[in-house]
């Protein structure tokens, strides 16, 4: 059973679902491995009784979905954001598979502030590159090579199934002194740098070849801490103010 401590930390978020009956074995599938936690965004066609039928005991999560319009609104104070996806994109996101978990939550559960997300995409095409981006990692569930889309539903139960096998054994009773940074701090971070190489003139802003998107996937990768994060952002502000002393 997973300690209640710990519930809450975790969020499942469906973007733009188009079946109500996925959502439905949504709720089912997270509630059967103790969360509780499931956001929508821009889903089709719910509420909807297919979605309620389809819950079968875990109406109460679909009573308290949180539905939003932009997926940046419930990552906000995110500390650690996996994106579900199989495909391979043009320039490659931090991956790791389902088994892959443990080391990573354990760190992330020591921090006082966590919230972990889980993202997964629409049934036809996933996550697209920019929503892929806005997580820490990309996720992979291993499938066969010669037929690996897995059903919404059936996804979301495979990994809270593995999930609720990592934690189950974390004790969340361990006195937490550090705070992570969220999904905001990296973006104001990562919006810094951006700002102060168009200053620098590091790149052709009417050619960026993917600058920012592989600084994005830097940062994430690297995973600052608020200290860390910190001494950046003042780094980043010397460099302007001796730009400003010298127009």
């Amino acid at each position: 059973m997973i300690d209640s401590a710990l519930k809450n930390k975790f969020e499942f978020i469906l973007v733009e679902p188009s079946h109500p009956g996925n959502i439905g074995a949504t709720a089912r599938a997270i509630k059967n491995m103790g969360f509780q936690n499931l956001s929508l965004i821009n889903p089709k066609g719910f509420p909807d009784d297919e979605a309620f039928f389809r819950a079968k005991g875990a109406k109460d999560i679909l009573e308290n979905v949180k539905i939003y319009n932009d997926l940046a609104k419930p990552l906000k104070d995110a500390t650690l954001i996996f994106g579900t996806s199989a495909r391979t994109r043009t320039i490659p996101w931090p991956t790791r598979t389902s088994s892959e978990l443990h080391s990573i939550l354990k760190k992330a559960l020591t921090s006082k502030n966590a919230k972990i997300c889980f993202l997964f995409g629409r049934e036809i095409s996933g996550l697209s590159n920019e929503e892929l981006q806005m997580c820490d990692f990309q996720i992979k569930i291993p499938t066969d090579e010669n037929f690996s889309s897995i059903n919404l539903s059936h996804a979301v139960q495979i990994i809270s199934y593995v999930l609720k096998m990592e934690i189950e054994n974390i004790d969340s009773s361990v006195e937490k002194n550090t705070e992570s940074t969220t999904f905001n701090d990296n973006e104001y971070l990562i919006d810094h740098f951006d700002k102060v190489m168009k200053q620098v003139d590091f790149y052709d802003q009417e050619n960026p070849k993917q600058v920012k998107t592989r600084m994005r996937r830097l940062i994430k990768r690297l995973q600052p801490d608020k200290l860390e994060m910190g001494i950046l952002r003042g780094f980043l502000a010397k460099i302007e103010q001796v730009l400003n002393k010298k127009n």
